[in-house]
């Protein structure tokens, strides 16, 4: 049989995290029958700390065909670029895939199974357009898998508010098949590890790395499948992991720094009722934002980490 599956991986200054990811996946696809029906392809963004020069010299000695994609100098590096870039070239030079998993370099598969199980659902379920796992970290803690469709009040209470009481937690609702195979639909299934359905991903075209280079590109692509009738969900799992051991490239940075412009921009195509209703109350929020941050700074206080954090949303969308 031809090549079956796609891995698509962005690299960009995480050299040890590169190496792990890859040096455990190989073993895994070789104990399960995707061995010689899987191909890797890594977009390979600059990198400036050795991770190029392993991929070609070491890179190939896994029992795993590796392809890398390396921009042209001046041409655009971000995540979502890369997914698509990475994406179109394994679509192009295999155009009989069936599916793509997009793997980040902080992932890791320790088995066969969650890939195989997976690969299962997507089958059964012909709506469902994307399949991921359950992750943790390294220390077995428990790691983000994805989230429900954003609501624009939760967005105007800021992170704070939201992470505290957890407004934006997954409500799993699990259904086991026959195989033991425990599954719940998502909203939303961040890329870190999930695997696409080819199909689906050529219907939706992809990611959107014009307007959602960075944050929220994954939110966006979630939001336009299920648009177009498609589904997303999650196997329960406890051999995949996703932690980037406090290692962060310029990426991980990009995305910090836009997440709440991203987050406005999604609710500008998708609630554009609602962001003009609540409008006025963001323009006096951060009005008040700033005198409050003013009258503090010439009395010499400082503002509580707790403030802090639940009104930087407001600063990072209008400033």
């Amino acid at each position: 049989m031809g090549v079956e599956l796609a891995i698509i991986i962005n690299s960009f200054n995480r050299f040890t995290l590169l190496k792990e990811s890859l040096t455990t996946l190989s073993p895994a696809l070789r104990k399960s029958e995707l061995d010689k029906r899987s191909i890797v392809v890594v977009y390979e963004a600059g990198s400036t700390d050795g991770s190029l020069e392993w991929l070609k010299k070491e890179g190939q000695a896994l029992d795993i065909s590796i392809d890398i994609i390396i921009p042209e100098q001046g041409d655009e590096t971000s995540f979502a670029t890369g997914v698509n870039s990475a994406t179109e070239y394994a679509l192009k030079k295999y155009p009989c895939l069936s599916y793509l998993l997009f793997y980040e370099t902080d992932n890791q598969i320790l088995e066969p199974e969650p890939l195989l199980n997976a690969r299962a659902q997507l089958e059964e379920k012909k709506l469902l357009a994307a399949c991921g796992f359950t992750v943790r970290k390294h220390n077995g803690s428990p790691a983000g898998v994805g989230q429900p469709f954003p609501k624009l009040l939760n967005f105007v209470f800021g992170n704070y508010i939201v992470n505290r009481f957890k407004l934006e937690a997954i409500s799993y609702k699990w259904q086991t098949n026959t195989n033991g195979v425990q599954f719940s639909e998502v909203d939303v299934v961040y890329t870190s590890p999930l695997l696409v359905r080819v199909t689906a991903w050529k219907e939706s075209g992809g990611l959107d790395a014009k307007s959602f280079p960075f944050s929220d590109c994954d939110v966006d692509w979630a939001r336009r499948l299920r648009m177009l009738g498609f589904k997303m969900g999650v196997i329960r799992s406890d051999a995949v992991i996703h932690d980037n051991k406090n290692i962060l490239s310029n990426w991980s940075k990009a995305r910090s720094l836009q997440i709440h412009r991203a987050r406005l921009k999604y609710f500008r195509l998708y609630n554009p009722v609602g962001v003009f209703l609540v409008w006025p109350f963001f323009i006096i929020i951060s009005t008040l934002i700033r005198a409050y941050r003013r009258f503090c700074s010439s009395q010499r206080f400082k503002s509580s980490q707790s403030i802090n954090e639940t009104v930087s949303p407001f600063i990072s969308a209008f400033s």
